[in-house]
Formats: structure tokens, sequence, C-alpha cells
């Protein structure tokens, strides 16, 4: 039953340094889209009428 318990205790662990990483990926790619949605503005602004 320990190695149960052990082998829960990785795989949640696991999964969390998954989740996470996935997540600081996700931010990243949201910053670059926003600079690069920034310098498209930059070198062609939209016409706002």
């Amino acid at each position: 039953m320990t190695y149960l318990a052990a082998a829960y205790g990785v795989i949640w662990l696991a999964l969390f340094i998954f989740v996470f990483s996935i997540f600081r990926r996700q931010t990243r790619i949201d910053n670059e889209i926003a600079a690069l949605e920034d310098a498209l503005e930059r070198i062609a602004p939209e016409d706002k009428a």
C-alpha cells in the first residue's frame, strides 16, 4: 500500500509540474503576442474612425 501512495504522489507532482510549465509557456506566448501587436501598430497604425 505504501508503494501505491508513493506512486500517486509522484503522479500528482508530475502533473503539477507539467501544468505549471504549460502556464508559464502560455504567459510567455501572451507577452510575445502583445509585443508583436504593439510593434505592428507602430509600423502600420489602423484607421480609427
